[in-house]
């Protein structure tokens, strides 16, 4: 849950001219203007709930219903967010370096999975694998290795020299790696 004053979103406020176009006509850019200067965030709470405002529009007062203003909301940077029926959802995007390695662990799964189809091995088949590549690669092969051995039923991960029946080279953005490979004895 997020604290209510947190800031996932801001709201643009617009007329809803099919409404009130007839009924304000001329004053629709006046009504623009204010619904612009207004607190668009206390005015889409009410909207939400289906509740009407009062709006200072040049010297009068005019009073609108929640269907008479469209509120389309706008996410934070680094943030995705979903509303309706009064909730708001935020997701967290932004990548920091844990996050960034998780995926690319996910990956070398993936083109390892790849890799044992191409090499015609069966779906059941243990292999001993070796994955070797730049830095980033490297780093995720230590930081994941159990997870890499348990996901493509690798028995063995193998040393330098090793024997290897399949052998293939991937490379994702910056990151490169070689992925060797034989079916487990």
């Amino acid at each position: 849950l997020v604290a209510g004053d947190a800031e996932l979103v801001s709201y643009r406020l617009k007329p809803n001219l099919p409404r009130i176009g007839k009924r304000y006509g001329k004053r629709i850019p006046a009504i623009r203007s204010a619904l612009a200067a207004a607190d668009a965030g206390k005015i889409a709470s009410l909207a939400a709930a289906g509740e009407g405002f009062e709006l200072a529009v040049g010297d009068d007062a005019i009073r609108f219903e929640a269907e008479d203003v469209l509120v389309e909301s706008v996410a934070a940077e680094g943030y995705a967010c979903a509303e309706e029926g009064g909730y708001l959802v935020g997701l967290d995007t932004r990548l920091d370096d844990a996050l960034l390695e998780e995926g690319l662990a996910r990956e070398l799964v993936r083109t390892v999975q790849e890799a044992r189809k191409q090499a015609g091995l069966e779906v059941s088949d243990r292999i001993v694998l070796r994955i070797t590549g730049n830095d980033a690669v490297e780093a995720a092969v230590a930081g994941y290795r159990e997870f890499l051995m348990d996901e493509t039923l690798a028995t063995v991960w193998a040393d330098e020299g090793f024997e290897a029946s399949y052998v293939i080279e991937h490379s994702q953005d910056e990151q490169t790696w070689r992925i060797e490979l034989a079916r487990a004895s």
